[in-house]
């Protein structure tokens, strides 16, 4: 009985160190993903055309271009690079195994 107990321990410590690295791969992929979308987005250029308010077709349907695709897609990836930070300290916090 207490042999079982152990070896379930074991096998749950070895679950946790192959989510940890798959957690870890998708994070350093996210990373590069998010740094990709980051340097194909146009600069924010806010000189006298703020104060101007006149609406375009452009500002109208901002979100449905490139640009709005890109300010999307990285607040996406950002949102998911923590919650998948945020699970991989948890998964830590369930480490029992004395591996520092």
């Amino acid at each position: 009985m207490l042999f079982n107990l152990f070896s379930i321990a074991q096998e749950a410590a070895n679950v946790l160190h192959v989510l940890r690295t798959v957690l870890l791969i998708t994070e350093a992929v996210l990373a590069i993903a998010l740094i990709v979308t980051i340097f194909f987005q146009p600069a924010n250029t806010t000189g006298v055309s703020a104060i101007d308010n006149t609406e375009t077709y452009y500002t109208r349907h901002k979100k449905r271009s490139t640009e709005g695709i890109m300010k999307t897609a990285t607040t996406v990836i950002a949102i998911i690079m923590a919650v998948i930070a945020v699970v991989f300290f948890i998964t830590l916090c369930f480490d029992r195994s004395g591996v520092q």
